[in-house]
């Protein structure tokens, strides 16, 4: 079977939040695949929710590209519209878990997938919202995932914030009138597993084997805290590990670019 990769390891430790029987509201690529790991390892029974307004209580025998992805609509509950999803659903309080992919997040949980650099004249423009917005602004028990351990990927402040997390502070986000229980609850990335404090800021709460504290603080763009307690996350099973590369493969067949290609 082999060593897990961090990549293999992030996604196993992200899968292992996802409670079976939990209405899910997945964003657009590691999220997807992780939802599909989990519904094949401990959680059958989760109702996931795309943006589009695909509703899939069950494993599609084609892993979809995108949210959008009408393969994602084959023996689907539901197949409505994005007002649907993000309000009825999203909105309305209908879901327990909200994942977020995070391109680039900063210290407070803010996500920019708009634009590197001045907003009117960028050194990169990204593919901007898709969602991600209501996602952060609504969804209960946020959940970020983030394929990378560089350090450009995690600054003190993100040059434009297009998914909010805590703002400049947890009491910022309070103070604007953001619905309790929203917010961002955790990140996992290929080093560990990070949580965010009563003050909003981000710290490691787990790291995966082999992690040392001094490559986490040399990942982050601010001096990041470690938890006293910090735990070491096991490595995967057997079964975990073939599972996930089965899905891996599934998604390299659907053109998916996987980070060690």
């Amino acid at each position: 079977m082999g060593n897990a990769s961090s990549f293999e390891r992030m996604l196993i430790t992200g899968a292992k939040r996802i409670v079976d029987g939990a209405v899910l509201f997945v964003g657009f690529h590691w999220p997807m695949l992780m939802t599909r790991v989990a519904r094949r390892l401990h959680a059958p029974s989760i109702v996931v929710v795309y943006e589009n307004g695909i509703v899939e209580d069950r494993l599609t025998p084609i892993f979809p590209t995108s949210p959008c992805d009408l393969t994602a609509a084959e023996q689907a509950t539901t197949c409505a519209g994005s007002l649907e999803a993000l309000y009825m659903w999203l909105g309305a309080g209908r879901v327990q878990m909200t994942m977020l992919e995070a391109a680039i997040v900063d210290r407070f949980g803010n996500v920019n997938t708009t634009a590197v650099g001045p907003y009117l004249h960028p050194k990169v423009r990204l593919p901007g919202s898709g969602g991600g917005t209501e996602l952060a602004s609504l969804g209960r028990d946020l959940f970020l995932v983030s394929a990378s351990s560089n350090r450009r990927s995690y600054p003190d402040r993100v040059d434009y914030i297009t998914s909010p997390g805590y703002l400049g502070g947890r009491a910022e986000r309070d103070r604007l009138g953001y619905k309790p229980g929203t917010g961002p609850q955790t990140l996992v990335n290929p080093l560990g597993l990070f949580r965010f404090g009563d003050d909003g800021e981000m710290y490691g709460a787990a790291l995966h084997p082999g992690v040392g504290a001094e490559q986490v603080r040399a990942s982050f763009g601010w001096p990041i805290k470690i938890a006293n307690n910090c735990a070491v996350l096991p490595e995967p099973t057997a079964e975990e590990l073939s599972v996930t590369r089965e899905e891996l493969a599934h998604a390299r067949a659907r053109s998916y670019l996987l980070p060690q290609e």
